[in-house]
Order: C-alpha cells, then structure tokens, then sequence
C-alpha cells in the first residue's frame, strides 16, 4: 500500500513555548492558527485585549475573523445593520458622515488597538473606510456581548475604550468651536505623534490622511490648513520631507502654538 506523505510545517505556539508541526494546507480558520494570529497581534495590548491573559485570548481567539481590507475599501456604512464590532489590527481606518448634499465630516483616524464599537441601537450612525491596506478583528455582536459578560477583563477594556472615545469627542468638539485654526492644526499634529500614526522615524509622522482629510476633520478648508502648515514650518515646529511627512522639529512650540501651554 502506498501512502502520501503530507508537506507540513513546523509553527511556534507563543502560549505553550512549544513548536507545533501543522500542515501546510491547514485552512486559515484552524484553532491554533487563531491563537497565534491573536497572540502576535499588533493590537494584542489594546484597551479590549490588553488586560486578557494568554489563556483568556486562547479561548476567545475562536470567536473573532480577520478581515483585510484594500485602501479606499470601506468596512461599514452610515446607516448599515450593526452586526459587527472591529478592533484595527493593522493600517489606518476613517470615520466619517455626509449630509444629502455631498458635505462631509471625518469623525476620526483610527489606528492598530482602536475599535468600533456596539452602538446605542442596531444601525451604525457614521461610515468607516480603509485610508491605506488595513486589517481588522471582526466580532459577531451577539458573540462580544457573551464576551464582555464572562471575561471582566474584556469588558473592563471596553468600558475604557469607550470612555476614551468620547474624553477625545468632548475635546475635539472644543477645538472646533474655541480653537484658532492655527490651534486645531498644531493640537492635531501634537497629538497625533502620540497615536498610533506610522512613522518613518522617532520625530516624523508618516500621514496615511489627506491635506483634504485634516480639513475635513478640523472644520477647515484645504486652503487653511496648507497656509496652517506653512507657518508651522516656518517657525520652526516642523519640517516637511515630503507631501506625506511631518517631522516634528520643536515639540514644545508646536505645543504651544496648539495652545496647550506657554513658552
């Protein structure tokens, strides 16, 4: 009798310190592949996984998929059956909401450990869309909520998310009704190289965002932001290597052109 001997594959198990002999073929939804996509995620220290043990994600790993998405894909649209709930596991992700006339307003940027949460009701109130290739860690709504009720943790870190999430909307409704537009512009940059927004160095920012974008988040126009950027320049706060590129020259005056303090 002849037998065939399957090509296989020897994988380390980050849970077990062990080394795992699996198939080549195995299909992308095998158990101990989810563990180990869960266990070396890039948003494994997030507000939602962050507080789990390893043998937490172990036994959640199962109830999540991983959904990649091309840059201009959109995940979820204003208006949609809310049936999900994603964590941003990789790339940068835009909210956003338009009115009839085509008029709209990007909501937020989010980055690797941010989520999109379960809403009020069952309809999603704002339109997500992928800025550069991302990827996201999808939940069943009635799966999370099962979640949240038997791991503490889990829900813990969601409650803090969720509270984060609105401490950034309360500021950010601030800006846009008290702030300077030379403010919002330098408040955004100041704050985003504390994000999650790649970057090609320590100081330099790498915008997955549109000038378009910025304005459109900042209550401004294309215009006022690029003259916004040139001051900024300018004066030292910052360079710009190139059209995506923000190099944060001087944190403290940029700081305080965003009037968060005095020199």
């Amino acid at each position: 009798m002849n037998f065939i001997r399957a090509e296989v594959r020897q994988v380390p198990d980050p849970v077990s310190n062990t080394t795992q002999t699996l198939p080549r073929s195995l299909p992308a939804s095998h158990p101990l592949l989810e563990t180990l996509a869960c266990m070396t995620c890039p948003a494994r220290k997030s507000d939602i996984c962050g507080s789990m043990t390893d043998d937490e994600v172990r036994s959640i790993s199962t109830s999540s998929s991983r959904i990649k998405l091309k840059a201009g894909e959109t995940l979820v649209w204003d208006g949609d059956e809310a049936r999900h709930a994603y964590v941003v596991t990789g790339g940068t992700l835009r909210s956003s909401k338009a009115n009839d006339d085509g008029r709209r307003q990007v909501l937020n940027f989010m980055f690797i450990g941010q989520f999109i949460g379960i809403p009020s009701d069952y309809t999603h109130h704002f339109s997500v869309e992928a800025l550069t290739d991302s990827e996201v860690c999808r939940f069943e709504r009635k799966k999370l909520e099962e979640i949240l009720i038997r791991y503490p943790a889990v829900d813990k870190g969601y409650r803090k998310g969720t509270a984060r999430q609105l401490e950034s909307a309360h500021e950010h409704a601030f800006a846009l009704g008290r702030r300077t537009a030379m403010e919002r512009v330098a408040a955004f940059l100041y704050e985003l190289s504390y994000s999650g927004c790649p970057k090609t160095s320590a100081k330099t920012l790498k915008l997955p965002m549109t000038r378009n974008d910025i304005a459109d988040f900042l209550g401004l126009t294309l215009e006022t932001v690029s003259r916004a950027f040139s001051r900024l320049k300018s004066v030292g706060a910052i360079a710009l290597p190139s059209a995506q590129e923000v190099e944060i020259r001087d944190e403290e005056r940029l700081k305080a052109l965003a009037g968060l303090m005095s020199l």
